[in-house]
């Protein structure tokens, strides 16, 4: 597994990861691993996956076709983009949709963190979406990173270091968690402020 975060304040959204990765009980460090990136850059947005590391190529591959649409500005357009991304995930990339045969939709092998000028947002398996308005983390060591980020995200002023705080007590307490991390920033879009309204003037 591994650890990602995500956080935004004082007008700035950031999302960090882990860099280890492994197979069982057999952990990958990033000294030994050239592609240990969980995280990818796409348009605007910085998008970490948890789980397998072919979500991460598949993804890459997938909207390295400019002409597929993508918008994560929101939960509902990150909705849209995956509900339309799901049909070439299963036709060009044979993923396999329903490994539980309890599950009410088919599922999109994608779980992990967003962040962009927009905000943070958690994508889930059935392409849902959930925005945080301050932080949230994904993968084993989810619950160590909350913590950490809860206890600080009041005193510290640099979303950065909310972020490294979450990573930091991750890789101390979850056997699939290790630095070296990465960590992107992006600034928020700033919502526009209302024009004044024009004074009618009369005529006497």
């Amino acid at each position: 597994m591994s650890t990602i975060v995500v956080a935004q304040k004082n007008g700035v959204s950031c999302i960090g990861a882990d860099t280890m990765s492994s197979l069982g009980s057999l952990r990958q460090k990033a000294h030994h691993v050239v592609n240990h990136t969980k995280i990818t850059h796409q348009g605007d947005s910085y998008i970490g996956l948890t789980g397998t590391s072919s979500s991460l190529v598949v993804m890459n591959s997938y909207f390295a076709n400019p002409e597929r649409p993508r918008d994560f500005s929101s939960t509902d357009a990150i909705f849209e983009t995956f509900r339309h991304a799901h049909h070439w995930m299963k036709a060009e990339y044979f993923m396999s949709t329903s490994p539980d045969k309890n599950e009410e939709y088919e599922t999109t092998q994608f779980y992990g963190l967003i962040a962009n000028p927009h905000g943070i947002f958690a994508l889930y398996s059935y392409r849902t979406a959930q925005q945080f308005k301050r932080y949230w983390s994904a993968g084993s060591g989810r619950d160590y990173a909350l913590g950490a980020m809860q206890a600080v995200y009041d005193q510290y002023e640099d979303v950065v270091d909310i972020v490294k705080a979450g990573l930091h007590a991750a890789a101390e307490f979850d056997s699939a968690t290790a630095a070296p991390f990465e960590i992107f920033t992006c600034d928020l879009l700033q919502p526009e402020k209302p024009k004044p309204a024009k004074k009618s003037r009369r005529k006497a």
